[in-house]
Order: structure tokens, then sequence, then C-alpha cells
């Protein structure tokens, strides 16, 4: 009888701590909800938001609006006439489904805008209103009704979903390839944007990273132009000796093989007979999710990028790839404006280094992207970091991206991470090319005006464009790699910018976080040489003066290190087939992970 009584105490006990557990976390977000409802009624420009771990300033657009209409009225109603009356016009050529962006025709007071998001809010046929915010002399960036969330454990989506269902945020999906990152719509809750939603979510302490989804305009970095070339002067240069990237010395060496290259753009046309035989048997639609990989007629620009990696060699047609024996992964993705873009490129980058790609070649980029310090996109930025860190089981991808063809400033996001490969553009006279993006994370040069490469239905052209010198990098990557499968990320990136020509005229000097030699703003290191990258010789890595902010490697027969300090959460690891030695400092913060293996 005393068992009996002892095992309905426990019972009971136990009752108690879960309806006790249950009230805790209801508790918790009342809490939430009622800092949720203070902060929205707080009148004011300035806002912020959550990029890993510390808040990022933002500061309110009044000039534009976002709106969201139901499908049915963008077929059966006139919306110039439904929004003239709010004297807004309204930009079709940046709607993103049944996303309108709007802008105002004369300046208005906060008090009038947030009156103007009033009435519009109060009309039955627009369902929300979200907000934009100032880039600087950017174009604003816009926000919707998405957000992205990333969970601390596999196991904390129950979190997520009692959480989401308490504030009637829907769980539209996990992001394919990323499994623990989440997509959610504010459409049903009482959130006024993606931004104080992804605010919200984060300041519960549940999750790891969130990330407001904005809507950023990553568009190609080609610029069109006929044909005015007859031969591919970026591969050997018969007018302007060392103008070129050096590859017919590089081909009696290697030509690729073994190497493969994701191409991720906006398609490529899979029937072209000078690139059929060297595509990879897997490829993948970014914007879908799924496989296989999509090309829409009238896209010309992945085509063109992906004969400049790898067009087929002593076929008898047309051109010749860098890298004309490596394979080609393609990952498409139209590359128009939608809500949630930055989700379905991260997924196409995530899915590239995990089936196999040794490179991932991105031609595209968002030209407000100066002012990236102040608007991130941190699921994209995750999925960059992922593949240079894990890829290629744990040696890295080599990731390129184009400067972008705005001159003096760079695109984003091949402007956020050191280890990035981003490219500038030269003519065949050896200068910077007049449209070529430049700044202080360009890290080579490569030929890029008036580039012969393949076209769709078996045709060839010439483009002018970062887009076009960035697969040129991507190829000698591809030649590095064949030569060398077991150098790590980081060696294949310092083969290539330490052995760079210091062409055009320009001065290169010593410059601060720049360890891979002389350099130059406009020229980073230099105009890429395929060959001398392949026959770079790694003995001792020196590793000096150096703050790892950012999960990185360093990898050699041996690394010698001195004055190292790690922080921002980051882990540094360091690989060497014989010995590693450390010099003075090696300060490793709080919260930052130090690796030393010997391979």
């Amino acid at each position: 009888m005393k068992n009996l009584f002892g095992i309905l105490w426990m019972l009971l006990s136990l009752i108690v701590i879960m309806v006790s557990c249950q009230e805790t976390f209801q508790e918790e977000l009342n809490q939430d909800s009622s800092t949720l409802t203070t902060r929205s009624t707080v009148a004011g420009t300035t806002h912020y938001y959550w990029y890993k771990g510390e808040k990022k300033t933002l500061t309110l657009n009044t000039d534009y609006v976002n709106v969201k209409v139901d499908s049915n009225v963008l077929k059966s109603t006139n919306t110039k006439l439904l929004f003239d009356k709010y004297n807004l016009v309204q930009e079709t050529s940046l709607q993103s489904g049944n996303i309108i962006r709007l802008k105002l025709t004369t300046k208005v007071t906060f008090e009038e805008y947030s009156e103007l998001k009033k009435n519009l809010k109060q009309n039955v046929l627009i369902k929300h209103v979200f907000p934009f915010y100032d880039r600087g002399n950017a174009d604003p960036i816009g926000t919707s009704d998405v957000f992205y969330l990333k969970l601390k454990d596999i196991n904390d989506i129950e979190k997520l979903e009692r959480l989401a269902a308490e504030q009637k945020v829907l769980i539209v999906k996990q992001v394919p390839y990323m499994l623990l990152w989440y997509i959610l719509s504010i459409d049903d809750s009482s959130f006024e944007s993606s931004v104080d939603a992804s605010n919200y979510f984060y300041e519960t302490g549940y999750f790891e990273e969130v990330d407001p989804a904005f809507i950023f305009g990553y568009k190609l970095s080609s610029i069109p132009n006929d044909p005015l070339f007859s031969q591919q002067w970026g591969l050997k240069n018969n007018s302007h000796t060392g103008v070129d990237i050096n590859a017919t010395a590089a081909w009696n060496i290697t030509r690729g093989g073994g190497a493969k290259v994701a191409v991720v753009d906006q398609g490529i046309d899979s029937n072209h007979n000078d690139l059929n035989t060297n595509f990879y048997s897997l490829s993948f639609d970014a914007q879908s999710g799924t496989s296989p990989s999509v090309y829409a007629s009238g896209n010309v620009h992945g085509t063109h990028v992906c004969g400049t990696v790898a067009a087929v060699m002593n076929n008898n047609l047309q051109v010749v790839g860098v890298a004309p024996e490596s394979k080609i992964m393609r990952v498409s993705h139209n590359l128009q404006l939608s809500n949630t873009i930055s989700a379905e490129l991260a997924s196409g980058i995530s899915w590239a280094w995990q089936n196999g790609a040794d490179i991932i070649t991105n031609s595209w980029g968002d030209q407000g992207g100066q002012f990236y310090s102040d608007i991130h996109s941190v699921i994209l930025e995750q999925a960059i970091i992922d593949a240079m860190t894990n890829g290629r089981n744990g040696l890295g991808c080599v990731v390129t991206f184009a400067a972008g063809n705005f001159t003096g400033v760079m695109d984003y996001p091949g402007n956020f991470h050191n280890d990035i490969l981003t490219v500038g553009s030269i003519d065949s006279n050896g200068s910077k090319s007049s449209f070529s993006g430049y700044g202080s994370k360009l890290d080579v040069v490569a030929p890029g005006a008036g580039i012969l490469s393949t076209l769709p239905n078996n045709s060839t052209g010439s483009l002018s464009g970062t887009s076009m010198a960035t697969p040129h990098i991507a190829g000698v990557a591809a030649l590095v790699i064949s030569k060398n499968p077991n150098y790590s990320q980081l060696q294949v990136v310092g083969a290539i910018e330490a052995t760079a020509k210091k062409i055009g005229g320009y001065t290169y000097s010593t410059t601060s976080g720049r360890p891979n030699g002389l350099w130059n703003n406009q020229m980073g290191y230099g105009l890429a040489d395929a060959y001398a990258a392949l026959n770079i010789d790694y003995g001792i890595v020196y590793f000096y003066d150096q703050t790892v902010s950012m999960d990185r490697t360093v990898q050699g027969s041996e690394v010698e290190t001195k004055n190292v300090t790690v922080n921002s959460y980051a882990k540094l690891t360091i690989n060497a087939s014989d010995l590693i030695t450390i010099l003075s400092t090696l300060n490793v913060n709080s919260g930052c992970e130090l690796e030393l293996c010997i391979l």
C-alpha cells in the first residue's frame, strides 16, 4: 500500500512539474508578447535588427513601401488607380509576386508616413504594408512577410512550433540543404514587419540566428556587347604579351580533370555542343529547391559563363574553357526579385558543396553592396562560409564572386568575407576595365572586356563585365585543384593570389590584412597566372599578425603562427603535415575555438 501511495505521489509530482514547465514557457511567451507590444508603439525612424549576436542600426526610409495584395487583386484590379489616390507610384519592374514596391511622389514627415501606412492597411484590397530601410546612397532595401530563423539544435523545432503558434506565425518550410534554417511568414500575425518578427524570435534566446529576409536586388554582373573579338585574348593575348592568364602553358600540366565547378547562374543551355560533354551528372534549381537545373530560353548569361570555365578542348568546335576537362555542376536561379531570394541562393550554394563541388562561381551580386556593413543576409553568408569550411570533405570549396560593374564600389555578398575570391575585370591592354568594381575586398583581376564564349543554340558571342572575369578565376582554381586535390581552400586561394602578375602600371604595396604579396585596391594582387599558380611550392606557411573573426583554416606542411587573436566566436583550425610552431602570442577569446591537427 505504501508503494502504491509512493507511486501516486511521484505521478502527481511529475504532473505538477510538467504543468509548471508549461506555465514557465507560457510566461516567457507572455513576457515576450509584452515586449513586442511596447516596441511596436514606440514612434521614431531608427530601428535595429540582429546580425550574428549584434544589434545593427536601421534607418527607416519614408520614400518607399512594399504592399502585399491578394493575387486576385493583381488580375482584376487596376493597381495604378488603386495606388494613385495615395500619391504612390508602382514600380512594376521591381515587383516580387504579389509584393508591390511603391514610391511616394512627395517627401513626407514620419508622422505623415505613419498615417499613409495606416490608411493603406484599412484598404480591404491590401493585406500588408512593409517598410524600407536606407543604405546610404544606394537604393533602399525592402522587406516582406517572410523572415528566416536558424535553430540551435534540430530538436528545437518543438520550441519553434509552439512559439510560432502563439504568435500566429506560419512555418513555411525548411530551407533545402540547410537543415537548421526555416522560412517563416508573418501573414496572419500582428507583427508590423519581418524585422520586428525576427527581433522578437531572436530575443527569446531560443534560437541561433535570425535573418529579416531583406529583399536584395541580386543582378548579373555582365554588360552586353557586340562581338568584337575573333579570338579569346584572355587565354592567350597576342597583342599584349603577359596580359592573359597564361592558360596555354598551364595546359601542359593539367586541363582540370577531376575538378567540379558549380556555376550558380540563370541556367545553362544543356544542349550546347561545345559544353554538353562536360556537364556533371547532377544539377539543381535553387528557385524550386529541386533537381534538375532549369534553363529558360533567352537567358544567355549562364551559358556564356560556363563556356569560359569549361568549353571542350580539341573538338573542332568554337571556343575552349580555362579548365576544359573539368566538370560543370549547373545550379540555376532566374535572379528575378523575390522575397525569399537569399534563402533560395543559399540553398543552391549549400546543395553544390554537399554534392561534391570543388569550386562555386557566382557572377552576380547586389549593386548596393558597398553598404553591406549595415545590411546583411545571414542565411546567404552562412551558406558561403559553410561551403568554404565544410566543402571538399573539410578542405573547403573555393568560392568566387564578381566584384560588380559599379566602379569604385563592390557588390555584396562578394565583399563580406576575406576568404571569398572576389574578381575585378581588365581589358586587353592590361588596364582596369572602366566599369569594374574595386575596393578593399578586391582580390584579383582577370580578362572581362569583350570575352568570346558560348551562347545558347550552339552559338558564340562576346560579352563584357566582371561576370566574364570571374569564371576565368574559377577555371584557374579548377586547374590548381586538379593538380593538387589535397590543397585546402586557403591554399588554392593563396596560390592564385601570391602568383598574380603586377600589370598595368599600378602601384602595388604591402597592405595590412593582405598576406599574399603586394596589393592594389583597383587591381587586387594583380592578374591571375594559371601556370604560376600551378607551380607554387607550399613549404612553411607563416600566419603572422592576424585577427580571426570568422571561422578560418590554415594549412601547410609546416605552419608557424605569431601574434594571432581569435575573437567573435570564431574557430581557427591549423592543419599541418609535419609541424605546427606557435611563436609569441596566440589569444583565443571566450567562446572561440582553436583546433591544431597534424595530418
